[in-house]
C-alpha cells in the first residue's frame, strides 16, 4: 500500500443565520474546484454544505462549517455545534426528520450524497457531522485509521497550518506543520514543509524533520513534528520542533510527545546548510487499541478523551472535529490530526 494526501486549504464559516448558508455553499464549491472534482462532485459538495449549514441555522448554536481540501480528489465538510445535540442519531438520518429542539432535517440525504459519513452527539454537548466528498474521498484500508481537520487565522484565507500523510508499505508517516505566525508567508513555508515530506516519505523521522530543517531555510520558518507508525515492528517513533504537540494513548496510560524548542529553517547559517540539526526521536509501542493525536498550538491542551464517550467507533476525523471545537484559541490556524488502530465493528 502507497499513496500522499496533503492537507493544506481551508475555510472556517460561521454560520448563525440564513445570511451565512451561501457562504458555507460557497466554500465548498472553491474546496471542489481546488480538489479536482468533476462538476457532479462539485454540486454535491455544494449541496451538501447547504444542507449542513441550513441545519446549523435551525437547530443548533455555535454551529460553524469547517471545509478542508485532502489533496486532489477529496473535500471534506464537517459541521460542528454547541447543542442541543440529537437525542436519537438513528432517526435523525432518515429522510425529514426534524424537531424543535435537535439538528436533524436533512441529514439522511446528506449520508445518501456523500462518498464517505458519519455523525456524533450528545445531548447538552453538541453535534459534529462529517460528510466527504470525491474519488478519493475514503482512506487506504488497513491498521490505523487518521482523520483531522485544519482552520485559518479568522483574519486570513491563506492557512499556514497543514498536514500531511504517507503510506509506504507497512509505514504509515504523519507530518503536521505549522508556518512561522499566519497568512501567505506562512502558508509559503507549511507547503515547502508537507513537499519535502510528500516527495522524500521512506526517510525515518529524525530524517525527514532534519531535510525540512533545512529546506525551509529559504522561508520564514516553521514548526513541524513526524510521527511514523510500522505495521511490521508495531512501534511508533516521533520526532519534533516547536510548537505541535503530541499525545499517545494507550490503555492505562497517557504519554506525552514532546518536540524540542525551536524553529524549523531557522538554524545556523548558509555556510552549514548540508549539515541539519541532530533531532530527537521518541519511541514507543503501537499496539491496539491506540491513538495517537498531534496539534498545533491554534489548540489549548484543556481538551480531555473522557468528554466524547465511543468517538473511538467513529472516524478520527470525528474526534479531531470534537477537540477543534471545543479547545480552539480563535487567534491562530490551527490542525488536529488523530491516528488511531482501526476499532472493532462496533455498534456507535
Amino acid at each position: 500500500m502507497s499513496g500522499r494526501v496533503m492537507v493544506t486549504e481551508a475555510w472556517d464559516v460561521v454560520v448563525a443565520d440564513d445570511s451565512q448558508v451561501h457562504g458555507a455553499a460557497a466554500a465548498a464549491s472553491a474546496a471542489a474546484l481546488a480538489a479536482g472534482l468533476d462538476p457532479n462532485d462539485l454540486a454535491t459538495c455544494e449541496l451538501l454544505a447547504t444542507e449542513l449549514a441550513t441545519n446549523l441555522v435551525r437547530h443548533a448554536v455555535g454551529g460553524r462549517l469547517l471545509v478542508n481540501v485532502f489533496g486532489r480528489g477529496a473535500v471534506q465538510l464537517v459541521a460542528v455545534d454547541h447543542g442541543p445535540g440529537i437525542a436519537d442519531v438513528a432517526a435523525s438520518l432518515t429522510d425529514g426528520f426534524t424537531t424543535n429542539s435537535s439538528l436533524g432535517a436533512g441529514l439522511g440525504a446528506c449520508r445518501r450524497g456523500a462518498s464517505q459519513f458519519d455523525l456524533y452527539s450528545r445531548v447538552g454537548q453538541g453535534t459534529v457531522a462529517l460528510a466527504r466528498v470525491g474519488p478519493a474521498a475514503a482512506e487506504p484500508s488497513g491498521p490505523v485509521e487518521v482523520g483531522g481537520v485544519i482552520s485559518p487565522h479568522p483574519d486570513e484565507s491563506a492557512v499556514g497550518d497543514g498536514f500531511g500523510l504517507a503510506w509506504d508499505g507497512d509505514r504509515m508517516t504523519v507530518g503536521v506543520v505549522d508556518g512561522l505566525g499566519h497568512g501567505v508567508k506562512a502558508a509559503e513555508a507549511r507547503s515547502a514543509a508537507l513537499d519535502l515530506l510528500e516527495r522524500q516519505p521512506a526517510l525515518d523521522s529524525a530524517g525527514l524533520l532534519g531535510e525540512i530543517d533545512v529546506g525551509l531555510r529559504v522561508t520564514r520558518g516553521a514548526a513541524a513534528a513526524i510521527a511514523q507508525i510500522d505495521g511490521w515492528s508495531r512501534r511508533l517513533s516521533f520526532a519534533g520542533m516547536g510548537n505541535v504537540t503530541g499525545r499517545l494513548f494507550r490503555p492505562g496510560a497517557d504519554q506525552a510527545l514532546v518536540s524540542r524548542p525551536g524553529i524549523l529553517g531557522a538554524g545556523p547559517g548558509p555556510e552549514i546548510v548540508t549539515r541539519p540539526r541532530s533531532h530527537r526521536v521518541v519511541t514507543a509501542d503501537w499496539q491496539a487499541p491506540a491513538a495517537l493525536i498531534l496539534h498545533t498550538d491554534g489548540i489549548t491542551s484543556r481538551w480531555n478523551l473522557t468528554d466524547y464517550p465511543r468517538a473511538e467507533h467513529h472516524h478520527p476525523a470525528i474526534l479531531a472535529a470534537l477537540i477543534w471545537r471545543d479547545a480552539l484559541r480563535g487567534n491562530d490556524d490551527a490542525t488536529v490530526v488523530v491516528v488511531r488502530t482501526a476499532p472493532r465493528n462496533e455498534a456507535r
